[in-house]
């Protein structure tokens, strides 16, 4: 169980976070992991059995879809639009058919790796050295609503736009590696050449 460190902040392990997630909590709202990336064992624990028998998941689980305005979010809250909610925020669109498939805040970062270089010889008292102009050629992204593939209960495929069909990515839930050479698990991977940048 989490101990509560102050007015709404608990503390806790793994499994405090998973029996959250599995029974909900009307104390706590959002969980945050200190973990340098997600553990594949985590995700297999919340799940549940109904994942591993192949059916579909609560879509609950995963992020609004940003093509979507957002949905009411209690009965006294104020409804905003995309622009008053986000002005000026990049997203990431389909190059074929132009829908919004991710925001900004939908991206998980991560820390880049050596890619290829760390293949390389070299001295033992030599330090790495990256240059500035490497860039991973593709964005992580958390679980949306538009992903139907995760949503049916698929340990790994590729992701298409839910509007035109096109190839944007793939998705792994044991992880994949990016191009700079840092693993990422699990993994909802879009390619950027597949998608385009915009504001708004």
């Amino acid at each position: 169980m989490p101990y509560l460190v102050r007015e709404n902040l608990f503390i806790g392990n793994i499994g405090d976070a998973a029996e959250v997630l599995q029974n909900g909590s009307d104390d706590i709202t959002h969980i945050l992991s200190v973990l340098s990336s997600a553990s594949i064992s985590f995700f297999s624990e919340w799940r549940s059995e109904t994942y591993n028998r192949g059916e579909k998941i609560d879509s609950s689980k995963f992020g609004p879809d940003p093509s979507f305005p957002a949905e009411k979010l209690s009965s006294n809250s104020k409804i905003l639009t995309n622009k008053e909610a986000r002005p000026n925020t990049p997203a990431y669109r389909c190059k074929k058919c132009r829908r919004l498939v991710a925001l900004k805040e939908n991206v998980v970062d991560h820390v880049p790796g050596e890619g290829e270089t760390c293949f390389n010889w070299r001295k033992r008292s030599g330090t790495f050295s990256r240059s500035e102009d490497d860039e991973c050629s593709s964005i992580f992204i958390e679980p949306l609503c538009w992903m139907k593939s995760v949503e049916e209960g698929g340990l790994e495929g590729k992701l298409s736009c839910i509007n035109c069909e096109a190839r944007l990515g793939y998705f792994n839930w044991s992880g994949i590696q990016c191009s700079c050479g840092s693993w990422i698990t699990p993994a909802f991977q879009l390619h950027k050449s597949r998608v385009d940048i915009s504001t708004i």
